[in-house]
């Protein structure tokens, strides 16, 4: 069995008015230039709340905080085994409230609202975020359960279930 580095990170899915928050993350040591949720690393303290984690990446990306959210609920959680790490990725839905101040910015790259229609396949997202936002987008959002994904060292895909 080979021994492999872990990572975790978060990922949060923000809607407002039938939109969808993603950032063009540019610059990230983990993954290549691409879309992804707000989110990122859980530091050591929070391995046992990826909740906290997910709120204070959002805090800190894109300046909205707890209170400015509804419906705040963790939907997916991944594991990729690149090989050489095995990463988890706790991808988490939310609703931004109408009076709460819109993410115009982010020091990490390019936001962007996308209609919740649009067809994410047109996106670059690393493997488990593609998964996770393409099925949320064709059927997850409506409803709240929890689904796990896993992708294999080879690229094999295990649910959403």
């Amino acid at each position: 069995m080979t021994l492999r580095a872990t990572r975790h990170v978060t990922s949060v899915f923000l809607v407002r008015q039938g939109t969808v928050l993603l950032l063009y993350r540019r610059g990230s040591r983990a993954i290549a230039d691409s879309w992804v949720g707000i989110g990122g690393h859980v530091e050591p303290g929070e391995l046992d709340d990826p909740t906290a984690a997910a709120l204070r990446e959002l805090h800190e990306e894109v300046r909205i905080a707890a209170d400015h959210l509804d419906n705040f609920s963790l939907r997916y959680v991944a594991m990729r085994d690149t090989s050489t790490e095995l990463r988890t990725t706790y991808y988490f839905t939310a609703d931004l409230r109408p009076d709460s101040p819109i993410p115009t910015e982010c020091t990490e790259g390019d936001l962007r609202w996308f209609e919740l229609t649009m067809d994410p396949t047109t996106l670059d997202m690393p493997p488990t975020a593609a998964v996770a936002f393409s099925h949320w987008l064709a059927a997850g959002r409506h409803d709240q359960q929890l689904r796990f994904i896993t992708i294999d060292a080879a690229g094999h895909v295990t649910g959403p279930l």
